[in-house]
């Protein structure tokens, strides 16, 4: 199954480093850090959408190069569970390594039961220090709507089994009518797109912010995948997620944020000969 990235309602965050000012804190190991909740959703061949468990996630980014260790997130109460964040090595070239928690229940109800509402707090080792209960709050929004995965070549809408690889291949959506400017100037609402091979995740990402690629925001309407990015004959998954900060701030030198966030997942077949062993190289 496709790897849930990202994101949405942030609020506030204090980060404490041992030894020295937080607000001194450097991104040498860490882009940025925080936690989202997800509604999931798998569209058809007909365009129709039908719902999966919703995720519920942890992350810090880490550099290229970066060190992270000791990742912990707490969750909201005075006797709030701490669970251990672990290690996620990328194969991708397009996204880097994170550490990672993630959860997906049967139901809304259940997300809000295990993973309330509330204040997260993280902490974890870095080259220059520690960072000590940097809190993240959600505040009460709602999910944004669910984006509809539309494909185009030569300028016509085609099916998800008509894909030419040989082709420039465009993704688009419905306007992300919910997403807006952060007012504080640091993270726009923004809109992630991926693709997986049979062989690694992320064999296609649009980025994510502060990262090279940079990343997308709610004004994006495509997303471009080059031709001879895709193999011939070949089955891929992929998912499109708009996302929504409620609330942003760097007050550490590292961002971070929480996030509700809605992504549609489907699978695309390209056309041509399938190579049998391609999978298994």
């Amino acid at each position: 199954m496709l790897r849930l990235l990202l994101v949405t309602s942030f609020a506030a965050s204090l980060l404490v480093a041992c030894g020295f000012d937080a607000s001194q804190l450097s991104q040498k190991d860490v882009t940025f850090f925080g936690t989202g909740k997800v509604s999931r959703y798998q569209q058809t061949k007909s365009a129709s959408l039908e719902r999966l468990e919703p995720l519920f996630f942890a992350e810090i980014f880490i550099t290229d190069g970066g060190s992270v260790k000791n990742a912990t997130i707490k969750f909201p109460g005075m006797n709030g569970t701490i669970e251990e964040l672990k290690y996620r090595y990328s194969e991708s070239d397009e996204i880097g390594d994170v550490m990672y928690l993630s959860g997906l229940t049967e139901s809304y109800e259940d997300l809000e039961e295990k993973y309330p509402m509330g204040d997260y707090a993280f902490s974890f080792m870095t080259s220059e220090g520690d960072v000590k209960n940097s809190i993240v709050s959600y505040k009460n929004r709602t999910f944004p709507t669910h984006p509809i995965i539309i494909f185009k070549q030569d300028n016509n809408k085609i099916a998800i089994d008509e894909i030419d690889s040989t082709k420039e291949l465009i993704i688009t959506w419905p306007k992300f009518t919910e997403g807006k400017a952060d007012k504080n100037g640091l993270l726009d609402d923004p809109i992630f797109v991926a693709i997986d091979s049979c062989k690694i995740e992320d064999i296609v990402h649009s980025g994510r912010p502060f990262e090279k690629n940079g990343y997308l925001t709610y004004r994006a309407s495509q997303f471009i995948v080059p031709a001879d990015t895709l193999e011939l004959g070949q089955k891929y998954s992929m998912y499109v997620e708009h996302a929504i900060f409620t609330d942003t701030h760097n007050r550490s030198g590292v961002p971070a944020f929480a996030t509700l966030a809605s992504s549609t997942y489907m699978d695309f077949m390209t056309l041509g000969v399938t190579d049998l062993d391609y999978c298994n190289d």
